[in-house]
């Protein structure tokens, strides 16, 4: 069941998984109560740039820094938690920083951090924030103040993004071709700029036109460090980031929605997760549309009455037919997963509610299901 996970023998590592938009910061903030309630000191770490997960939680200023959830919030809608729990969000730029203080010291570590071209690419490099987000996980993890944290991963167009685009990011810079295209310029940067002329292709001479010397001055100098410092630090870490996440202190779930293409992910998300032998907690199926499956038209007898106007009565078959096609495609996507996952995987329904989730008593509702034996 569910709930047993958050017993002390449970994992110390939750993370919720999926495309972006199915809800996994809700799903997130409400594993992360029920860990609270359990007695656990959780800490729920999102990269949602809405920052949904403050409003949801009571916390005015959210950012780097972790917050404690005031006791209050819990008191107000009736909990009286054993545990304690705290938020926090992700600072993409501030952990990059972090990660190259801890491999690069004095003059190199200065020279990194002032460069211009480690400071776009630490913000804005395709996979540096799923690489930080494992960064900041192992740090927590490592520094054991809590007794289970959550992670709401980044919102990625595929739900496997966030385990395998680190990887991608390091194979890219260190990628062959890459150091075989740049490698005259590097040269050069070491022996003299003014040598760049002699030495650089075609190509690189075009860039240096366009983009100016100092540009390719500074991603010269960017590399030449990674290579002689960075690198072989950052591929260990990510090993055992990786070991990390394999290991039976981790948990994952496949958050999803009904549609067609979340549930696709989720899916192979699952699939994938199996072939790492990476344990797998279940899917989290979020907005989901009743089922009216067993209803008729027998049953809208009512409409008939002579007190209803007739365009009204039509309009409301029209719009009950609708909502009974939504609820029978979601049932049928959900039998779907079943058949190819088996029906020993857990999964979990949330029902579409009639608002948004954006405070505490939202999240208990979305508990109260989690809970169900479904």
């Amino acid at each position: 069941m569910l709930k047993n996970i958050f017993e002390n023998n449970g994992p110390r590592i939750i993370a919720c998984c999926g495309s972006g938009g199915v809800g996994k910061t809700s799903i997130a903030a409400t594993l992360g109560i029920m860990g609270t309630l359990t007695g656990r000191k959780t800490l729920v770490l999102t990269i949602d740039p809405a920052k949904r997960l403050a409003d949801s939680l009571g916390i005015d200023s959210f950012k780097h820094e972790i917050h404690r959830v005031p006791r209050e919030k819990f008191l107000q809608n009736g909990l009286e938690p054993s545990g304690e729990l705290f938020a926090m969000m992700l600072d993409t730029k501030r952990t990059f920083d972090k990660l190259i203080s801890r491999y690069a010291s004095g003059n190199s570590q200065k020279k990194i951090l002032g460069n211009r071209y480690y400071q776009n690419l630490s913000s804005t490099l395709a996979g540096s924030e799923e690489y930080m987000a494992m960064e900041k996980l192992y740090e927590l993890y490592h520094e054991g103040n809590y007794d289970l944290i959550v992670l709401d991963t980044p919102p990625t167009r595929r739900a496997l993004d966030f385990l395998d685009t680190p990887q991608r990011l390091m194979d890219l810079l260190g990628h062959k071709y890459f150091w075989k295209f740049f490698r005259p310029y590097l040269y050069a940067g070491r022996f003299g700029f003014r040598f760049f002329t002699l030495l650089a292709s075609p190509v690189l001479k075009s860039m240096s036109q366009v983009m100016g010397t100092h540009v390719l001055e500074d991603v010269a100098e960017f590399f030449n460090l990674w290579d002689d410092v960075l690198f072989d630090g950052f591929r260990k870490r990510a090993g055992e980031v990786q070991k990390l996440l394999s290991s039976s202190e981790s948990l994952f779930f496949a958050i999803t929605s009904p549609m067609a293409r979340p549930l696709k992910e989720a899916v192979y998300l699952y699939e994938k997760l199996a072939e790492h032998h990476i344990a797998f907690g279940g899917f989290i199926i979020n907005r989901v549309n009743p089922n009216y499956a067993a209803w008729s038209s027998k049953d809208l007898t009512s409409l008939n009455s002579p007190e209803i106007d007739n365009s009204l009565a039509e309009k409301l078959r029209i719009n009950f037919k609708k909502h009974k096609d939504l609820g029978s495609s979601d049932a049928s996507a959900i039998e779907e997963i079943k058949s190819k996952t088996g029906t020993n995987i857990l999964i979990r329904k949330i029902p579409l509610f009639d608002s948004d989730i954006n405070d505490i008593p939202g999240l208990l509702k979305i508990r109260e299901h989690l809970l169900k034996c479904q």
